[in-house]
């Protein structure tokens, strides 16, 4: 996917004024990028979402690519959030599908609520960014620090799927493990997408 959303952010940019005077409202929230079928987005599918997600935020940009980023990263990081309680609620009643299913999600709201209590501290690195570094050396630290914790967040719900399907055929058809499943996808697309962008910010 890697400059599908970053190619998109630079169109939304430029367009962003005329994008502006055509839109109701530009805090009406971002179309929810859909589940997929496939372990990762294609290329239409990134452009896709990227561009549903950030469009209703243009007039935020300001031409800069970290402010497309950080507003990326927040609506990330309220998906994340959401997952979190989600994945805490269905954990309280189980898959209903046995003991190693269960397993798998406990282990995975575990995984996730602890990838959740870190979206602050990414986020005030990101709004360093977007104030701007004296230095190139602390430019490329936060950098750093928002990456790795991207990175860590969107390989975390991997493994949460992963786990799942490694829990066997009683796991995957459970309803209650279908939802978990398909919300972790949405997240990482989220996640996938603020990456993308943050792996383009220059100094």
């Amino acid at each position: 996917m890697a400059a599908s959303c970053f190619l998109l952010s630079l169109l939304v940019l430029a367009t962003s004024i005329a994008a502006v005077a055509t839109m109701e409202s530009h805090m009406a929230p971002a179309p929810e990028p859909g589940p997929s079928s496939s372990a990762a987005m294609t290329a239409v599918e990134a452009a896709d979402a990227c561009y549903n997600l950030l469009l209703p935020y243009v007039d935020s940009f300001h031409g800069s690519l970290a402010r497309v980023a950080r507003i990326s990263a927040g609506l990330a990081a309220g998906q994340l959030h959401a997952l979190s309680d989600e994945l805490a609620r269905l954990n309280l009643s189980g898959t209903g599908a046995g003991r190693i299913p269960d397993m798998a999600l406990a282990d995975c709201f575990n995984t996730v609520e602890g990838s959740d209590m870190f979206a602050n501290e990414t986020l005030g690195q990101l709004d360093n960014l977007v104030a701007g570094m004296k230095s190139k050396k602390d430019f490329e630290l936060q950098r750093f620090l928002v990456q790795n914790r991207l990175s860590s967040s969107e390989s975390i719900l991997v493994d949460c799927t992963d786990g799942f399907h490694d829990a066997g055929d009683a796991a995957v058809s459970s309803p209650v493990v279908k939802e978990a499943i398909a919300g972790c996808t949405t997240v990482r697309r989220y996640i996938e997408i603020t990456l993308d962008l943050t792996n383009n910010i220059q100094f």
